[in-house]
């Protein structure tokens, strides 16, 4: 919204007031801007008026009509402008849209950097604070491909999965967005106040909560809904049987979002929460361009383009990586020692690659820690 001139009210007052009614809920504060368009008319409303957003109470009506008139702001704009923050109202035309449509959105979002185009097709990538090194591969590596073909990447800037999904997006001079459960201008965790620095350049981070305000535990769930509600899906790469993550996901799912999750091993405490999500319903994805192929009709078409096979030598969808490690093991099967020997990949990198391939039917991992090609004729080699 645009800012006051001399003489005139703020117009960000009214959202700011709305916004503080913290007692009022996010849901029926939502309900407001979207039956009356703007916060003022919303506070200016009458009984009979108000009636009209449900979820009331008879209580929380006659407080909303005993406060609303002279409830303060959430923070005084003039702070905003020191801070060199935005506010971003429900009305704002780059408010966004995916967010507009859940039942619970933000009436008002604080912002520091450049919000992405609203068309852009958004992913959030989300997963534990104590993942494993793979998980931290895999994290990247997806979101690397997923920001070269055109997505935005959305996480947490949290230490962890978080932390390589954003910076994936930066390997690929991608968009990426970072959701806060502090004000936009508190560097938190410090440990990453390089990677935040970066994103600003290429993205931008978002929050409910004004400048000043610092992290509190309580506040993480609440900004998770906020997190699936900007994205039209939520891939969590690894999480424990209590990961904050499969809070994420779980919001994803009452918002009729997709939900994807990447499996691991029956063993790992890191895939306790990804196997309990594919239990209940979420999709599994073995590499980047399982979603790339899911959402092509809502990518740019260069990036589409880009993607999409055009030699019939990728037809099977193995990289080059791929194709070399389907080949070392086409004639017998391999010990997973000599591979690890072989120089060609690192020990996470392999990893990932044997994980891939399995997962897709690929390759068959066998008794002793021997894995074999499932393919007739391996993708590196001629047929007849």
């Amino acid at each position: 919204p645009a800012r006051s001139g001399p003489g005139s009210a703020d117009p960000r007052l009214p959202w700011l007031r709305l916004a503080n009614l913290g007692w009022l809920g996010d849901t029926i504060k939502a309900g407001l801007v979207k039956e009356f368009g703007t916060a003022a008319r919303a506070l200016a409303a009458r009984r009979e008026e108000l009636s009209r957003v449900k979820g009331w109470t008879a209580a929380r009506l006659d407080r909303f009509l005993a406060q609303a008139p002279h409830a303060t702001p959430l923070c005084p704009p003039e702070l905003l402008d020191a801070k060199g923050v935005r506010l971003v109202t429900f009305q704002d035309p780059d408010y966004p849209p995916l967010l507009r449509q859940i039942p619970d959105s933000p009436v008002v979002l604080f912002a520091l950097g450049t919000l992405p185009p609203p068309d852009r097709p958004a992913i959030a990538i989300v997963g534990s604070r104590q993942g494993t090194q793979l998980g931290f591969d895999i994290a990247r590596d997806f979101a690397r491909e997923l920001a070269a073909a055109g997505f935005v990447i959305v996480s947490g800037l949290a230490l962890g999965i978080d932390t390589f999904a954003h910076l994936g997006a930066l390997d690929a001079d991608g968009l990426t967005v970072g959701v806060l459960g502090n004000g936009p201008d508190v560097v938190y965790p410090a440990g990453n106040r390089r990677i935040r620095e970066r994103l600003l350049v290429r993205g931008c981070v978002l929050s409910e909560y004004p400048p000043g305000t610092i992290a509190r535990p309580w506040h993480f769930p609440v900004r998770n809904r906020v997190i699936a509600g900007l994205c039209h899906g939520t891939l969590v790469v690894e999480a424990s049987a209590r990961s904050g993550s499969l809070i994420t996901a779980r919001l994803a799912a009452d918002q009729n979002r997709e939900v994807f999750a990447i499996p691991g091993s029956i063993r790992s405490r890191a895939a306790e929460g990804t196997i309990a999500l594919l239990q209940e319903g979420a999709q599994v994805v073995a590499r980047p361009q399982d979603l790339i192929d899911y959402y092509a009709h809502l990518l740019p078409p260069p990036a589409a383009a880009a993607h999409a096979p055009d030699d019939p030598a990728d037809d099977d969808g193995f990289d080059a990586e791929e194709t070399a490690l389907l080949d070392a093991m086409a004639d017998d099967p391999v010990p997973l020692d000599r591979l690890l020997v072989d120089g060609r990949w690192s020990r996470d990198r392999l990893f990932s690659l044997l994980l891939s391939l399995e997962m897709r039917d690929a390759l068959v991992k066998l008794p002793g820690n021997h894995f074999q090609s499932k393919l007739k004729t391996p993708p590196g080699r001629l047929r007849p």
